[in-house]
């Protein structure tokens, strides 16, 4: 077990899970990313952990390590809130699989957290609760929507968290906030218990610091739990790995950075070769499945929620019920027609890694954008790059490559908002492997 995880594990006495817990009371409040606590679920595990631990049983492979979960994930006896006012039913009676195989691993639930209301916007900037207060600076928009889970994270509040990605709401927020993001492959990771945006696309992933920690969570939750990590890295195929940069461009400023960061990790180790002759056969994909995307995610969405138009529209954060309403005009046949034809591509799709292991992109087009700054066509290029991924439903993980959060100094930016004092600004890369490689994506990523 790696040594920035075993500083994290709660001891016999709960020392260090009780800490946590004050963490999650102080910071998690102060940056508003914090719905609900779980002390007293998480305090019941880590005493049992402990009596495991004494009786001679083997360390499970996430014992004593406190985790948050974004606020669309059921947990019996806590109530699923959506970051909305609207009453979608009963507070749960039954926990998620994928809280319950987290917790059978001997992790610890410390909280739920804020999240953009119902999953529904890349921008984090509605919610019931407010919006979440990004650690990196106050000013910087925090991405969403798992933009609780990513601020626990960032804020050294807990070392792993729960969030779903369905255009990037995963990898988003982690770029905004200077974390690393993992969106597994379609499919992988049981959705039942998490409340969906567009079932098509919704995927269940991870925040955290470490990748060994992601690459062990991910194990864990995923439906093989057969596999194992090489922290070292590794590649899919005999040889030297190939990685395509086609996505990067050197004349974008975002592309221009990741750029830099791949000559330095991959050109110093030797550890791929590079390749962007697959330029027009990746757009094209992406071109392809963007507009698949738009018919099936709003179609969806307005499906489930249309059960609450007559009674809580009104309730509703309003930028949230106008993308939903934007969806009721969508026939069933349009949308059977979008799916028959998003399975067709992503069929299709798979042979683009018949010659190529990853795929590197910058995570978001352009920097972190300031709240006040946000415009028409934010949200856009917040998913450029995270979205056609979804749509692909290969695995994709976002890399802190540039100033990260320095957390001696967040609790001045957070009481003095407006301070003048210039701060660097998150960069983050995007790499993207082959549907079902994610474990050998994380050792990719974990070898640069």
């Amino acid at each position: 077990m790696d040594e920035n995880r075993e500083k994290h594990q709660a001891d016999g006495s709960g020392v260090s899970l009780e800490h946590t817990l004050a963490a999650v009371e102080g910071v998690g409040r102060e940056l508003n990313a914090v719905t609900s606590t779980m002390g007293d679920r998480a305090r019941t595990l880590a005493r049992k952990s402990a009596q495991r631990v004494a009786a001679g049983e083997s360390v499970r492979s996430l014992e004593g390590v406190p985790f948050a979960i974004k606020d669309v994930i059921d947990v019996a006896g806590f109530p699923t809130t959506m970051g909305s006012k609207v009453s979608s039913g009963p507070d749960p009676s039954t926990t998620s699989p994928v809280m319950n195989l987290l917790e059978g691993a001997g992790a610890l639930p410390v909280a739920k957290t804020n999240c953009q209301e119902y999953s529904y916007g890349i921008l984090g900037d509605e919610s019931a609760f407010g919006r979440v207060v990004n650690p990196v600076d106050p000013r910087l928009c925090t991405g969403g929507s798992s933009s609780g889970s990513a601020a626990l994270v960032a804020a050294g509040v807990v070392p792993l968290a729960l969030g779903t990605d369905t255009a990037g709401s995963v990898r988003v927020p982690a770029a905004c906030q200077g974390v690393i993001g993992f969106k597994p492959t379609f499919g992988t990771v049981p959705t039942e218990g998490v409340f969906p945006l567009s079932p098509s696309f919704d995927t269940v992933g991870l925040f955290a610091r470490d990748l060994a920690l992601i690459a062990d969570a991910f194990t864990v939750i995923s439906r093989d739990q057969s596999r194992t990590f090489d922290a070292r890295g590794a590649s899919t195929r005999a040889g030297t790995p190939t990685v395509d940069l086609s996505l990067l461009n050197p004349a974008d400023e975002s592309s221009a950075q990741a750029l830099t960061w791949v000559e330095r990790h991959l050109g110093k180790s030797a550890l791929a070769s590079a390749t962007s002759a697959n330029f027009e056969r990746l757009t094209e994909l992406i071109d392809r499945g963007i507009d698949f995307y738009d018919i099936v995610r709003r179609y969806e969405a307005y499906v489930l929620h249309k059960q609450f138009l007559d009674h809580q529209g009104e309730q509703y954060q309003p930028g949230v019920w106008a993308k939903i309403l934007a969806g009721q005009d969508i026939t069933e046949a349009a949308y059977q027609s979008n799916i028959a034809s998003l399975e067709e591509l992503r069929a299709a799709a798979a042979s683009f890694f018949d010659d190529v292991d990853f795929i590197i992109t910058p995570a978001i087009d352009g920097e972190v954008t300031a709240w006040d700054e946000l415009g028409p066509g934010s949200a856009a290029k917040f998913m450029r790059y995270s979205l056609p991924f979804n749509v692909l439903g290969w695995p994709a993980v976002t890399l802190p490559i540039g100033a990260v959060f320095d957390r001696s100094s967040w609790k001045t930016h957070v009481d003095s908002p407006s301070a003048t004092t210039p701060r660097a600004k998150p960069a983050s890369v995007q790499i993207v492997g082959a549907p079902h490689s994610d474990e050998k994506l994380l050792e990719f990523a974990a070898g640069l």
